[in-house]
């Protein structure tokens, strides 16, 4: 069973979409549990220990864990001291960016700040990944939305696509060519590709080191001659400074599905300036 651990409001789209996956257990914690601070310093610093720990009390030692927060908040002022909880999980972040020009100048600042400290605490492998996911990236790919459920299908978007990877992660592929990613690389993003192979990262990943091309093959698509013919065309297009590797997965659907993961070792910039001071 795979866990789930979702911080903050601008999360609870996104944990009531895993909790229509079985293979998901959610633990959502808000003010209800962490109270209610004006700032990112007194929530780490007002932490609630004893209450957290009995929330989280169902995540063992060795767990597999993904800890979801949308910067910005500043109830992300928690995310260390929760850390400290989960420390004998194995911890993967998905960091969800919002629109930063909705942000004003404090929650700009916390952002900047969360988005820059999540990606060196997993360097230093302090967690075993970052996956940064941002929203306006992944509205630039479903296009228009009706503003009725727009929070909802770009959560129902994120998860699907995640827990489809993640389901692929934890099966056997049909074939693949993938190989075991240098320890340094611990900084990623994941998106889709169109019918034409088209790439569709749900971030700008700069300075990507290695990718994998993820195929959920249909069982009619598999008695194609063709497959992977066309399979390793693609990977031989892809820029020739970028480690590429395919993973081909058998699935039960009506089309075949095919997915990116993109990583790095390298910390992603900011190319604004925020002098605002976190207080």
């Amino acid at each position: 069973m795979y866990n789930v651990v979702g911080v903050g409001k601008g999360v609870k789209n996104l944990m009531e979409s895993f909790d229509q996956y079985k293979e998901y257990n959610t633990f959502y914690i808000d003010e209800e549990i962490l109270g209610s601070f004006q700032t990112m310093v007194e929530y780490e610093n007002n932490f609630p220990a004893t209450a957290v720990k009995k929330k989280l009390k169902g995540i063992t030692k060795n767990s597999e864990v993904l800890y979801v927060v949308e910067g910005g908040e500043h109830i992300s002022g928690a995310s260390l001291r929760i850390f400290e909880v989960l420390k004998k999980a194995s911890v993967r972040v998905l960091y969800i960016i919002p629109d930063r020009n909705v942000l004003n100048e404090r929650e700009r600042a916390n952002e900047s700040l969360t988005f820059r400290a999540f990606q060196d605490i997993a360097r230093s492998g302090g967690l075993e990944q970052i996956i940064l996911i941002d929203l306006e990236k992944v509205e630039t790919f479903l296009g228009d939305i009706p503003l009725e459920n727009y929070d909802k299908v770009l959560a129902h978007n994120i998860v699907n696509t995640f827990a489809m990877l993640n389901y692929f992660d934890h099966i056997e592929p049909v074939k693949t060519t993938k190989k075991e990613l240098p320890v340094a690389i611990r900084i990623s993003t994941f998106g889709l590709l169109s019918s034409e192979d088209e790439e569709f990262m749900f971030y700008d990943l700069d300075q990507i080191k290695d990718k994998e091309y993820c195929y959920g093959v249909t069982q009619e698509e598999m008695k194609k001659s063709s497959l992977l013919r066309e399979v390793r065309k693609k990977i031989k297009s892809a820029t020739k400074d970028i480690r590429c590797y395919y993973s081909i997965y058998s699935i039960e659907s009506e089309e075949n599905q095919k997915y990116i993961k993109a990583y790095t070792d390298i910390c992603q910039a900011r190319n604004e300036k925020i002098d605002t001071p976190v207080t």
